[in-house]
């Protein structure tokens, strides 16, 4: 597939930062630590940008802002951890956003044999190395192959929508798993329905 650049039209009025932003932050997302120990010093911050980007080779990405005094000192590590935020994570997240000395004061934390910082209490960990950045106006979009993944003691993730701390509700929605495509692909719908699926090809094909 080939990447088309669409030239910016001057023409074009320029969008209000501030109406940018509220759109911007009426899409709900999850809050990630990025993390690692960078020779020996605990390094990380928090980011709201994380997604899965490809199953083959494994990838995920988040942004970063082009003014971030911490990622030109993150990004010098051998891996770095991701750790999915859990929903009792709310004051976690603020202390990986303040001061940098004190990101990781009394934080449950795994440090593994190649530096990726990973937290205990996370809903989900994932043990990278930086693939690709790519520069994207006032950000860099950072892609990282996965070599690893786990979880932690978090079962739901907390959630950052309209600047503000969330958790999942799901008491009037439909239980049952997505069955179709999104993004482009067929949706996952876990192993014991992919087992199910197969169970009940093979006794069609049995029939036959």
């Amino acid at each position: 597939m080939t990447a088309h650049a669409h030239p910016h039209h001057a023409s074009v009025p320029a969008i209000d930062q501030r109406a940018l932003r509220d759109a911007f932050g009426a899409f709900p997302s999850g809050v990630v630590a990025v993390a690692a120990s960078v020779k020996g010093q605990l390094t990380g911050i928090a980011a709201s940008s994380f997604t899965s980007v490809s199953i083959d080779p494994p990838l995920v990405s988040f942004s970063i802002a082009t003014s971030s005094s911490t990622w030109p000192l993150l990004r010098e590590a051998e891996h770095l951890g991701i750790s999915v935020l859990a929903d009792h994570h709310d004051a976690v997240c603020r202390q990986l956003a303040g001061p940098r000395e004190e990101r990781f004061d009394g934080l449950p934390f795994k440090v593994t044999g190649n530096g990726a910082v990973l937290l205990d209490e996370a809903v989900a960990t994932y043990d990278c190395s930086l693939h690709e950045e790519v520069v994207a106006g006032d950000h860099v979009i950072v892609l990282l192959e996965v070599h690893d993944v786990g979880g932690g003691d978090g079962e739901h993730p907390l959630v950052f929508h309209r600047s503000a701390f969330a958790k999942l509700h799901r008491d009037d929605l439909d239980p049952a798993r997505l069955d179709g495509r999104i993004n482009g692909a067929e949706v996952d719908r876990g192993t014991r329905e992919s087992d199910s699926a197969t169970a009940s090809r093979d006794d069609a094909e049995d029939a036959a």
